[in-house]
């Protein structure tokens, strides 16, 4: 497991309960990939609201990553709790721990950058200093900074894994909902025979650069690779050969 910082007394925490549902696992029972980046991503959406700062303008997603050291299966009782450890001048890093309700386990964490962008615009704009006195002096004492993501072409020797956006899949900005992509990651692993118990210790990275939507669909390419025992799997959302999205998914041995 990642090492995470540690809430201050200070700190704002936002809290969710809920158990695993029949509609967040696979058949064996286990929390799926899409369904974890859910959880992640209500806590942090209803915090939002909660404390206010949904009205500020559009929270976009620019990263996530997810150290799980094991997945919960159907009917576990879970926590989910949520916090700012770390700011830069339009963005905030918010860490989440996902953890069982009766026996205080650690499932997984998640740091994740959200930019904040004007809700006509798109446009990145600064962080009022208002929110630091919601989530206190934490996300402001570590500082995060965003280099531009350079473009990144199609990797030679990826496969194409037939993929059809459906309206559905959209949320309220009209893209491709966040958990939504790695629905594909799950559908790589079992076609290519990848069995992910619910014990299974694993990293998964998702960088957003370029939003994909209905009316915009992506092609969708899988990439797997072996290295001293290590399995990883790259899923790209792509355009004309270049990436929107990538995914990596390393399987710890």
């Amino acid at each position: 497991m990642t090492d995470i910082t540690e809430p201050l007394s200070t700190s704002r925490q936002f809290q969710l309960t809920r158990r695993v549902a029949l509609s967040d696992t696979d058949p064996s029972g286990r929390l799926r990939l899409d369904a974890c980046a859910r959880f992640l991503q209500d806590v942090a959406a209803f915090d939002a609201i909660d404390a206010d700062i949904s009205v500020l303008g559009n929270w976009i997603l620019r990263r996530n990553t997810i150290s799980v050291a094991s997945l919960p299966t159907y009917g576990t009782r879970v926590l989910s709790n949520t916090y700012l450890t770390g700011s830069g001048r339009a963005w905030v890093e918010r860490t989440s721990v996902i953890s069982d309700i009766d026996s205080g386990r650690i499932y997984l964490t998640a740091r994740a950058l959200w930019v904040l962008t004007h809700s006509g615009t798109g446009a990145p704009i600064s962080v009022p200093e208002a929110l630091y006195d919601v989530y206190g002096p934490l996300a402001l004492q570590h500082k995060i900074t965003i280099r531009d993501a350079k473009r990144e072409l199609l990797p030679p020797g990826a496969s194409l894994l037939p993929w059809q956006i459906r309206y559905c899949d959209q949320d309220i900005l009209s893209h491709l909902n966040n958990a939504t992509y790695l629905e594909a990651l799950e559908e790589v692993l079992h076609r290519e025979n990848i069995d992910i118990g619910p014990d299974q210790p694993m990293t998964c990275q998702v960088i957003f650069r370029e939003s994909t939507s209905y009316n915009d669909q992506s092609d969708v390419y899988f990439l797997i690779s072996e290295d001293d025992g290590t399995k990883s799997v790259r899923i790209y959302f792509t355009n004309n050969n270049q990436v929107r999205t990538n995914i990596e998914l390393t399987l710890s041995g």
